[in-house]
């Protein structure tokens, strides 16, 4: 089993610029993480790590947090998928490189304090999409 999960080391100062700004404020890094990761997933991008930089343990996750992990391994993988440490590690950390990229171009791309307004509004309209039986 890996002993933690990584980012980018390029990704490293945009993580702490994303604190800095207040997207990230009082978030640690497994927070962090799983946040880019969600957005990375539901945007479908994935990006390839190159230089590994150590960002949090795996026992930093509570359950909610390794159910997101499994099922994102699940849509993206099979069952066996889910026995294979690695595989799940490498696949959360692409998908969580690449929700780090769409972040930091949606901010780019706004105003300054404007992203939380941007973001609360995708989040109704994806809520109102589900159907719930």
């Amino acid at each position: 089993m890996p002993d933690r999960y990584y980012i980018d080391d390029k990704d490293r100062e945009l993580y702490k610029k994303m604190e800095k700004e207040g997207i990230f404020s009082g978030r640690n890094n497994k927070e962090q993480f799983m946040f880019t990761l969600a957005l990375g997933f539901k945007n479908k991008l994935k990006l390839k790590i190159s230089t590994r930089f150590g960002f949090f343990y795996p026992k930093d996750l509570k359950p909610e947090d390794e159910a997101l992990i499994n099922a994102v391994v699940l849509m993206e993988k099979s069952v066996d998928a889910l026995s294979d440490d690695k595989v799940k590690f490498q696949i959360a950390e692409e998908y969580a490189r690449g929700g780090l990229k769409i972040l930091v171009d949606k901010i780019a791309s706004q105003e300054f304090g404007s992203f939380w307004k941007h973001y609360e509004l995708e989040l109704n309209e994806a809520l109102s999409e589900i159907k719930v039986e």
